[in-house]
């Protein structure tokens, strides 16, 4: 085994984990620098040069060595083993130094800097080991296997003696002096002569455990040679097995597949058994005298070595837990499994590769060892590739579909991709991983999700749309979107006021609304202020302050799904701090929210608005005016944005298009999900047909289920139905965007009224509203739902479309809309109302975020517009998302896609950023929180960090022991 100790491992094992660890915490550091005390801030400087400096002098070293072709020297791995294991124990000591409770909100270090330094820093040390046992145990040489396995069994009981003389030692010198006992130097010298000695009995106990393990596959005969296949077989398939097992909940008594999560991660899949097993039989099977059949072994050894490497790197941060786990808990030797089939596997390859290269050549040697380790990575990667496909076709069919195209998803695909999604869920009840896999659902997470999330509600819609079953997520009751009513006890809007000046040079309005907010109560702590405000058409929110403290914070303009989950975890600490968050609810609707409202407190927010023309708005029941109409010219004439296509028209400009009178005509939406008992509808259609729209066109039909097949006019509906299987949810909302985007599209003297025809309304998949998609429906928002009974019931496509109407105008009742520009080439249709419109003559181009906006209410336009067209074409989000972001960025004007944040401190602003970096680079359809629901708190990834503070206080011993009483 010479070629362990060749230097160039030493950089993999070293040199890459060091600089990734520091690079990590740095990030880290540089987002939390700022709420912590200067004593922290020194320990984070010094324990950060020190690892660098070992980092630096070991990368030296190996360079050193590696140009001299000499190999690592025995005295290094020592000073290496020692160097790092002080540093992670001294480390874990301190970690409430570092991080003092309470300074730092668990949110803003999605990594436990503590865990990420025993996971980073283990390689080095478990190759430093292998380095030092190559050392002294060089293949040419016999050496005595019982020794080891002697001092190896001897260690544990040491350390529960140590720790007895010890603690004899302390109390007898206690019990010597009458005066109460504080802590002194005494104490002092024992934790560090504790922490030193745990250091070095746990390196040694390692030493002779791996020594031993080569010692014993070097031999050729006697005894170990003997019962070689006898200790595999332990090694290889029984520890393996046993320690899935208790894994899954064995040792409970509650079988191997209880549930879907376990104590170090979710090992539950067959795949793990399997490949347990199969790796067993692979590697004691005898070594062939063949050397094709051999170098096939090699190929399969080779390629299971992943599955040997990934449980050896996941206990590898709890190796320092063995000898204490051995004590205190009878299986606590099963986490030394991964460690001895680490090295019985390294040990195989090592004598195949040796052997082989006799025959052929090295090439040919190499080639087979690295394709097969790049087998079980190269799956996996397949594996979730695949996984992101399946689910980002479903997540553009869904929320950013090409209303043009029918897409077809494999539903069985989905459903099990699905049911991995919801495995690597963050689970923060569960202990250690829980329902995850460590490392792999890290991975599965950047890979597949884009390290955000899909929340409950959108898996649960993902279910129903194209499998046709709920995940037993629970709905918001009556699917409201009215505005937020608040609980009395609430904080309440005191006073509202407004001033607004008139801008010439843009020629528009510069209003400020003034809010103050104070509790009904003086014992009300930490609460929440929420309110939603609707703004007239053509206004746009263009400045945000937030009163904190003694200062005005002007709201930071940040992605809307960072911004969101930032507000959301700074509530969840609930605590004094000081956020306050602006966002569009719908469309031309803003939600405000503050936090917190405490005592006798008032809190105020400023909020400026450019808006066209004179205007009215209403906040919490109070009405305020902002512009003045004798103060400024009318808007008589339609206003452009010069190029784009958008165009603003007024109420005045309205009234002097002219009125035209389009005929309706029925669209059917028929159910042909898989919740329909069967698809018969005739009778009911005809009920409805018999009674005609005043001056209709002919109806037209849709089969639906999770796709809409439009069925083409005069053909056979009902035939066409009977032949279409039932599968699937009844997708009533993309059928509904699919006609609307097609009269969007092809304005007509024609429009839809739309039926949906369902023996099950609840199930239907149907969004709460469709007012992003008003300006389709310009006659009237009612559509009808025809169920079982045979009755049209009316429901609204604005606001509440799963709940009925209690009265409606008749279906295709005369109603007027306004043809613009003209009637005889109209390009759209403009409801005859009092307000005004947006209308687009082509598709507008992105807004340049490189441009500085010479005029900021003709950008706000131009970006309201430019969000007008994108709803009616969702496919160009993802390639257009981040310029219309960084435009709005750059204009300083509210989208959609963006929000208003006002932050306490700059941790909470670097968080801000950081998050944002993340979500502008995932996918538009992912999440970062649940909705409507509280965020759990934050567990780090791959978390566990509880266990290694477990391991620090172990280590540490008598250093962090509470004092005792004296003893008389």
């Amino acid at each position: 085994m010479h070629s362990l100790r060749n230097p160039k491992w030493l950089f993999l094992t070293n040199t890459f984990p060091t600089a990734v660890l520091l690079l990590l915490c740095s990030g880290e550091f540089a987002v939390v620098h700022t709420l912590l005390p200067a004593s922290s801030v020194a320990l984070w400087q010094a324990y950060g040069l020190a690892l660098l400096a070992m980092g630096v002098v070991a990368a030296c070293y190996a360079g050193t060595q590696l140009a001299r072709q000499r190999p690592l020297g025995g005295w290094f791995s020592v000073a290496v083993l020692v160097g790092y294991s002080l540093w992670l124990c001294l480390l874990t000591v301190e970690s409430n130094k570092l991080l003092p409770p309470g300074a730092v909100p668990r949110w803003m270090l999605p990594t436990e800097p503590l865990l990420m330094a025993w996971t980073f820093l283990m390689p080095t040390l478990a190759y430093a080991m292998l380095a030092l046992v190559a050392k002294f145990t060089p293949d040419d040489q016999p050496h005595s296997a019982a020794p080891n396995i002697l001092l190896a069994v001897v260690t544990p009981f040491g350390w529960w003696l140590v720790f007895w003389v010890v603690s004899w030692i302390s109390d007898h010198t206690r019990g010597a002096s009458a005066e109460p006992y504080t802590p002194g130097r005494w104490d002092e010298v024992v934790g560090t002569l504790v922490v030193f000695g745990a250091v070095i009995s746990t390196l040694s106990f390692f030493f002779f455990l791996v020594r031993a393990l080569f010692i014993i596959t070097q031999h050729r005969n006697g005894f170990w040679a003997e019962t070689s296949l006898v200790w595999k077989v332990i090694i290889t398939l029984v520890l393996p097995l046993v320690g899935l097992g208790v894994n899954n909940g064995l040792l409970f008594g509650q079988g191997f597949h209880h549930s879907d999560s376990g104590v170090f991660g979710n090992f539950t899949s067959p795949w793990f058994y399997a490949l347990a097993a199969l790796n067993a039989l692979l590697l004691c099977l005898p070594d062939s005298p063949r050397p094709g059949v051999r170098l096939v072994q090699l190929l399969g050894r080779s390629a299971l070595f992943g599955y040997t490497f990934y449980f050896f790197l996941v206990f590898l941060p709890f190796l320092p837990l063995a000898i204490p786990a051995i004590i205190l808990i009878g299986t606590g030797f099963l986490l030394l499994a991964p460690l001895m089939l680490f090295v019985v596997h390294v040990r195989q390859l090592h004598e195949d590769v040796t052997a082989l290269q006799l025959v052929f050549s090295r090439a040919v040697v190499r080639a087979a060892l690295l394709g097969g380790l790049a087998v079980l990575p190269l799956a996996v990667t397949g594996s979730f590739w695949h996984r992101r496909q399946v689910l980002h076709e479903a997540l553009a069919y869904v929320y950013t579909p090409d209303f043009s195209k029918t897409e077809h998803i494999d539903p069985s695909a989905l459903a099990a991709t699905l049911g991995v999604v919801r495995q690597n869920k963050d689970r923060g009840i569960d202990f250690l991983f829980g329902s995850q896999q460590p490392y792999l659902s890290t991975y599965f997470n950047w890979l597949v999700l884009d390290n955000l999330m899909l929340s409950e509600e959108k898996l649960s819609e993902l279910d129903r749309i194209f499998v046709g079953t709920s995940s037993g997520y629970r709905w918001a009751p009556g699917w409201s979107t009215d505005a937020p009513r608040p609980a009395p006890t609430a904080p309440q809007l005191r006073t509202a006021t407004a001033t607004s000046t008139y801008d010439a040079r843009q020629q528009a309005w510069v209003s400020w609304v003034n809010l103050e907010i104070a509790n009904p109560f003086p014992t009300i702590q930490n609460g929440e202020y929420r309110t939603a405000i609707a703004l007239p058409i053509g206004c746009w929110v263009s400045d945000y302050y937030l009163t904190i403290g003694n200062r005005q914070e002007r709201g930071i303009l940040a992605e809307k799904r960072a911004a969101t989950w930032v507000y959301a975890q700074i509530l969840n600490e609930n605590r004094s701090r000081d956020p306050g968050l602006l966002v569009y609810r719908r469309a031309n609707e803003i939600s405000v929210q503050v936090y917190p409202v405490s005592g006798s407190e008032v809190r105020r927010t400023r909020i400026q608005l450019l808006h066209k023309e004179p205007c009215t708005l209403t906040v919490d029941g109070r009405v305020l005016t902002l512009g003045d109409a004798t103060a400024a010219p009318p808007v008589a004439a339609p206003v452009a944005v010069p190029g784009s296509g958008v165009t603003y028209v007024s109420a005045l400009a309205k009234q002097r298009l002219p009125l035209v009178r389009r005929r309706p005509y029925y669209h059917f939406l028929l159910d042909a999900s898989a919740g329909q008992a069967s698809a018969t509808y005739e009778v009911r259609v005809a009920d409805v047909l018999a009674r005609p729209l005043p001056n209709g066109a002919p109806a037209r039909f849709s089969i639906v289920n999770a796709a809409t097949t439009p069925v083409p006019a005069g053909a056979d509906w009902a035939a066409q139905l009977s032949r279409m299987p039932l599968a699937g949810g009844f997708y009533l909302t993309g059928a509904i965007r699919r006609v609307l985007f097609d009269s969007q599209e092809h304005p007509a003297p024609t429009y839809p009224v739309l039926v949906a025809v369902t023996d099950n309304p609840d199930h239907a998949v149907l969004d709460s509203d469709f007012e992003e998609f008003s300006s389709a429906f310009p006659e009237s928002d009612v559509f009808y739902v025809l169920g079982a009974d045979g009755q049209l019931v009316p429901h609204s496509l604005r606001h509440d479309a799963r709940m009925p109407l209690a009265a409606a105008p008749p279906a295709g009742g005369p109603a007027a809309v306004r043809a613009w520009p003209t009637a005889a080439h109209p390009r759209a249709y403009l409801p005859d109302t009092d307000t005004p419109s947006i209308v687009l003559s082509q598709r507008p181009a992105v807004p340049d975020p490189a441009a500085a906006p010479t005029n900021r209410w003709l950008t706000g336009l131009l970006l309201s517009g430019y969000h007008q067209w994108q709803t009616f074409h969702p496919e160009v989000t993802d390639q257009e998302r981040v310029p219309f972001i960084q435009a709005s960025f750059r204009a300083g004007i509210l989208t959609p896609f963006t929000s208003f944040l006002a932050l306490e401190n700059d941790a909470q602003k670097a968080a801000l950023y950081r998050k944002q970096a993340e979500t502008l680079a995932a996918n538009a359809s992912l999440d970062t929180l649940e909705k409507d629901a509280p965020p759990p708190a934050q567990t780090p990834v791959d978390g566990g960090a509880a266990l290694l503070l477990a391991a620090g206080v172990l280590l540490a011993g008598w250093y962090l022991r509470r004092a005792r009483p004296a003893v008389g």
